[in-house]
């Protein structure tokens, strides 16, 4: 009888090497039928795919079979099934699918065993018990690794792919942005179209632990106004896209869009064709410093265009705002009145809806305005574009 060691005790594994070098073969090259049909994923996938899967099942059998013979303590994954995983990974089959094959490829392979471990009538039921619990152990353990190691090729063939796709995405986006060609490459290789309408957005995240994750989560959070997409990934792991809207009011619909907390999305103006894909990219960008740390909507360029405008000289900006606020800044409560001056501004001189957005009663509202002008010295008109300027220039400048 052939016994493997594991740990200095014999296990008795004689029926796993039997059944591999009997029915091995044979059964592994009719399981990559099997998988290949019962994954949707995999009967989808290139004609080449099915012989690709063959090729990598069988190349398993040598690993496997010294693995029951305990001479082979730290199997690694057979060359040709790397191949497959690398294929699968340039194909865009997801990893589930491959790990489905693992999983139900390991439970054919142990059902044919013990199927075939029943016909050994001349052994012992607890001889029988013994093969059953050690098989099970080394061929879960096999598996294991086996799947571990896909994990990883797997991962390693889409970082790449990645890491390419998103180089060439990034060169013929900054070909478009230069004026140096890039528009029929944006359409040919990537499906972007340039003669349509784009709204260009700028996207990350507050949370450095997420950084990776922005271009996933920006996508899905577009998934529903977009016709058309294209981003690219930053050295900093901040996303610049363009998307064309679905319908006419998709922007306005996306000022009422909740983001996750923590991601952050400015978006530029909608413009149509190549100029506008460039410029609605600089109004995207104009607007990031201006991002609040905790908004739940994107920020839109039409709503911070003044804001954008005025801070082109930040010298001059703070210069501004301290003219208009500066003995309210540096008062004590000022932090107070000036969140209530914003509020007061923004419900259109109205301290009972002022008094609904800030949860106090409208008499406090107006006993506020009535304190700050106190502090300036002079009456606060609602009216005045240069006080709403001041408050908004104020509030980008907490941001920095």
């Amino acid at each position: 009888m052939l016994d493997a060691k594991v740990g200095g005790n014999p296990l008795p594994l004689e029926p796993f090497v039997n059944w591999l070098d009997q029915h091995g073969r044979l059964k592994f090259s009719g399981l990559a039928d099997q998988l290949h049909a019962e994954i949707p994923e995999l009967g989808a996938a290139d004609p080449d795919t099915l012989e690709a899967l063959r090729a990598s099942i069988v190349s398993h059998l040598p690993g496997m079979r010294a693995t029951f013979m305990g001479s082979n303590p730290d199997p690694h994954l057979p060359k040709p099934a790397q191949d497959f995983a690398y294929l699968m990974a340039r194909s865009n089959i997801p990893l589930s699918a491959v790990l489905r094959s693992y999983e139900l490829g390991h439970a054919a392979i142990w059902n044919e065993f013990t199927s075939h471990l029943r016909k050994q009538q001349s052994w012992t039921v607890a001889r029988r018990a013994e093969a059953l619990e050690s098989g099970s152990i080394r061929l879960f353990e096999y598996m294991q690794s086996m799947t571990g190691e896909t994990i990883t090729t797997y991962n390693r063939a889409r970082d790449s792919l990645m890491r390419a796709t998103n180089s060439r995405r990034n060169e013929i986006v900054r070909a478009v942005l230069s004026g140096n060609g890039g528009v029929r490459e944006l359409r040919e290789l990537f499906g972007y179209r340039i003669d349509e309408v784009h709204i260009g957005y700028v996207a990350w995240s507050v949370d450095p632990m997420k950084h990776e994750e922005v271009s996933e989560l920006a996508r899905r959070e577009l998934l529903g106004f977009a016709r058309q997409h294209v981003s690219v990934t930053t050295d900093s792991s901040v996303i610049h896209g363009w998307f064309t809207p679905c319908k006419n009011s998709t922007f306005d619909d996306l000022a009422a869009v909740s983001l996750p907390r923590t991601i952050r999305l400015t978006l530029g103006s909608p413009r149509r064709g190549i100029r506008g894909f460039h410029h609605t990219h600089r109004e995207a960008l104009s607007c990031v410093d201006l991002t609040a740390l905790h908004t739940p909507a994107p920020t839109r360029f039409p709503d911070v265009a003044v804001t954008v405008l005025a801070t082109q000289d930040r010298e001059m900006a703070a210069r501004f705002v301290d003219d208009h606020l500066g003995a309210l800044r540096s008062h004590e409560d000022g932090e107070r009145l000036i969140k209530t001056l914003r509020h007061y501004m923004d419900a259109h001189a109205s301290p009972t809806r002022c008094g609904q957005r800030l949860g106090i009663h409208p008499n406090t509202v107006t006993q506020r305005v009535q304190r700050a002008e106190t502090i300036l010295g002079r009456h606060l008109d609602p009216a005045s574009l240069a006080l709403r300027l001041a408050l908004d220039l104020e509030r980008t400048m907490e941001l920095e």
